[in-house]
């Protein structure tokens, strides 16, 4: 993952695919950082599945994946598509 040019700004992120996408990651490498598949990734991305389930140490996994794009879990929605 390279750190994001901007990673100084606060961009509005409302997709679980812009995230991924701002963080410079495939669904693969997203799949991979939070132990899910990247089919997963997919189906969360074109909304078949509405609710993104995390458990505590995936939760710390995005945690730590927005601290190296320079965003915090703040950044983030209430509710993200």
């Amino acid at each position: 993952m390279v750190e994001h040019p901007n990673s100084n700004s606060n961009p509005k992120l409302t997709t679980l695919k812009e995230l991924r996408e701002y963080l410079g990651l495939t669904q693969e490498e997203l799949g991979q950082a939070l132990g899910i598949t990247a089919s997963t990734i997919s189906r969360y991305e074109r909304g078949q599945h509405q609710r993104i389930k995390f458990t505590f140490s995936q939760i710390k996994r995005l945690q730590a994946l927005l601290e190296q794009g320079g965003l915090s879990i703040n950044d983030l929605p209430d509710d993200i598509d």
